[in-house]
């Protein structure tokens, strides 16, 4: 004879999740769980670039910084206004499972000034990596499918170790249509909102 509060247990029990619904949950929203619970060291960054995992780079140097800053410094002279820049919030992009800390874009300030820490690319205009030494297939390969697919319209690549700069152009599917590349030292013209030329000649190339 079974035990009846067993058998009243078994009763109450809730329906049995679905596998199908299961795995999508898991897609979707578990690796986003984990990315909020983590304690990330002060400087460094967790993003998710492929889909899969969480990739944490650490504190950058000085020099990289240093670049940073000079981008920054001359972006902030040009940029649309009611925008500014932002090297720390998240653009977080649920439907392609991915999460990206760039390290300067440029966004509408009343998108900005959130008690989220991250937003949707939806309102981003540009944005910028300077490349480290343990980021260059990041910044190359992965990141310009990222901010493609995101609708981002122009991202800038300053890579200190080739001496060079890139603009992305024109995003369609996983792909820009437009790339632009400059080395240190000669202008590169940045399209509208912005319409101005950068000039690179200030820009520190790694030793």
């Amino acid at each position: 004879m079974s035990d009846p509060e067993e058998s009243k247990m078994t009763a109450l029990a809730p329906d049995p999740v679905p596998v199908a619904e299961e795995q999508e949950l898991s897609a979707s929203q578990e690796l986003f769980a984990v990315l909020d619970a983590m304690e990330v060291p002060r400087g460094a960054r967790a993003e998710i670039l492929d889909g899969e995992t969480i990739t944490v780079s650490p504190t950058p140097i000085g020099l990289h910084q240093e670049n940073v800053y000079l981008l920054d410094e001359q972006l902030r002279n040009a940029m649309p206004k009611g925008h500014r820049s932002e090297g720390y919030l998240e653009i977080r992009v649920p439907y392609i499972d991915r999460c990206v800390i760039p390290d300067l874009f440029i966004a509408p300030r009343e998108v900005l000034v959130t008690d989220q820490h991250y937003i949707a690319p939806d309102e981003v205009l540009l944005v910028a990596e300077v490349v480290s030494k343990g980021s260059r297939r990041r910044d190359h390969e992965e990141k310009p499918a990222i901010y493609a697919r995101s609708a981002i319209p122009a991202y800038l690549l300053v890579d200190p170790g080739e001496g060079r700069v890139t603009l992305y152009s024109n995003p369609e599917g996983e792909l820009y249509r437009e790339r632009v590349t400059r080395d240190f030292g000669d202008a590169l013209r940045l399209p509208e909102p912005f319409g101005f030329t950068l000039e690179t000649g200030g820009f520190l190339r790694y030793p």
